[in-house]
Parts: C-alpha cells; sequence; structure tokens
C-alpha cells in the first residue's frame, strides 16, 4: 500500500492579500508557498503531482494541488514551480475559466505545456450533493470532456467543489474514465497502484495560517500531527449539515469579513 501526503492549495498573492472576490482564509503570500515546498524538500520530501504519484509509488511522496483555477495559479504558482522543477495538480471548472480573477484557456494551455496537470473541479463549480444523479453524471463528463479538448491532455483527477461528495461518487467517476477522486477531508492518501480507486483520497487544505513548520509536521509526523485538523474538519461538517450550505457561508463570511 502506498501513502502520500496530499496539500490542497488555493489562491496565491505577490503580498498576501486576497485579491477582490478571493477567498482571504485560503490565500498565501506565494513567498510563503515557496517556503513551504523548500522546507518540505529539505525534510525529505519527494514533491510532485498526484496526477504521476498515482502512476507509481515513491517514499516520502507529497502532491501539490490547487483548487479553483484561480488567475494567481498560472501568475503565481507556476513560476515558483517551475524554478524548482516541480510539477502540480490544478483542479479547475471550465465555466469559471476566463472570467475575472480566473485562469483563461491559454494560461491553462501554458500550465499544461509546462508539464502541470489540470484536472476537473467539476463543470460549473456546483456542490455535487446539490445535483440530483443525471446532472451529477453530465457535470463530471463534460468537465473533463472541454478540459481535453482545450488542452489536449488526458483528466484522470476529479475534485468536487468545498468536497462535497455524495454517495457513489468515486464509482461514477471511476465509470467516466477518472482514475481517482481527491476531496477534502484532511488524512494521509494510501492506495494500491495496483488496483482501482474506488474510494475517496484525503487532502490536506493549506490556509493563510498554515507555516512552514507546520507543513513540514504533517509530512513528517503524519496521522498524529492531522488528527487536530480531522477532528476540526468533521467539527465544522456537522455544522454545515446543520446549519445548510447557504447558511453556513454566511456564517463564515461574516467571521472572515467577506460578507457583501
Amino acid at each position: 500500500m502506498s501513502r502520500a501526503l496530499c496539500l490542497m492549495y488555493h489562491g496565491l498573492s505577490a503580498d498576501g492579500s486576497a485579491p477582490l472576490g478571493a477567498d482571504p482564509h485560503y490565500t498565501l503570500p506565494s513567498t510563503r508557498f515557496a517556503a513551504h515546498l523548500d522546507a518540505l524538500k529539505t525534510a525529505g520530501a519527494r514533491l510532485g503531482s498526484a496526477r504521476d504519484g498515482l502512476q507509481q509509488a515513491s517514499a516520502n511522496a507529497v502532491w501539490i494541488g490547487f483548487d479553483d483555477g484561480d488567475a494567481s495559479n498560472y501568475a503565481q504558482a507556476l513560476p515558483v514551480l517551475a524554478e524548482r522543477g516541480l510539477r502540480a495538480d490544478f483542479f479547475v471548472n471550465p465555466a469559471r475559466v476566463g472570467n475575472a480573477g480566473y485562469c483563461d484557456w491559454p494560461q491553462l494551455r501554458a500550465l499544461a505545456d509546462a508539464g502541470m496537470s489540470v484536472q476537473s473541479h467539476g463543470l460549473t463549480h456546483t456542490y455535487f450533493t446539490h445535483l440530483d444523479a443525471p446532472k451529477l453524471r453530465e457535470e463530471l463528463r463534460v468537465s473533463k470532456a472541454q478540459i481535453e479538448q482545450h488542452l489536449g491532455q488526458p483528466v484522470t483527477l476529479l475534485a468536487p467543489p468545498g468536497g462535497r461528495a455524495p454517495r457513489g461518487l468515486a464509482d461514477l467517476a471511476l465509470s467516466l474514465g477518472y482514475h481517482a477522486v481527491l476531496g477534502s477531508a484532511p488524512g494521509m492518501a494510501r492506495w494500491s497502484t495496483q488496483e482501482s480507486i474506488s474510494r475517496i483520497l484525503p487532502r490536506v487544505a493549506v490556509t493563510a495560517g498554515h507555516d512552514s513548520a507546520q507543513v513540514v509536521r504533517w509530512f513528517t509526523h503524519g496521522q498524529r500531527a492531522l488528527l487536530p485538523l480531522q477532528i476540526r474538519y468533521h467539527g465544522l461538517a456537522l455544522a454545515k449539515r446543520l446549519l445548510g450550505d447557504h447558511r453556513d457561508e454566511q456564517v463564515r463570511a461574516r467571521l472572515l469579513g467577506t460578507a457583501a
């Protein structure tokens, strides 16, 4: 059984301030992202993308990924990764590509041409738990097809928006040609290269408050260091179920100071 720490980033900025419309909780200075990578490498991590890592087992693997297709993925993340000769996964929504604050297709093509992995985050960023079975199937199918059409590279990974994953999502994704689903519940990803991955692999969300020491601790201490994150995640998941997604997002926006 292979194992990896899968890190989930979102947006970066030159000075650490979140661009208009971006979530400050998930926006890091690009210098801090670079420091994370350098500290992990010093600690012995083998950095790369989940796309590549799932194809061949590697000890001490740490996968780097970005959700949402924020414009900073091209402007800020790509130079940091390219300077270090690293690859990462970028999960995008085709319906958002080219919108204000998001990468456009030429920028995503530049990511792909640089060896990056551009994967599916669904078509529209609608939570999958809000879709009936036919609409969910179409969301996965069309997203995959559009990215492949525009970029000419296979789409093998799916990351559900907000980590909202209805029952049977992994099996549905496999039936549509995806190889794995990466969720948002914190933990160490474990899989066998000899089997289909019919469960959702965990990822660890990196937020503005996480420094290099914390990220390295996740790598060196594994499950023990991730336990507080898991407790917090499941507590928040319970609150979301009780409040409902809309009310939960309103409360969160007030707490973060991003409410309109």
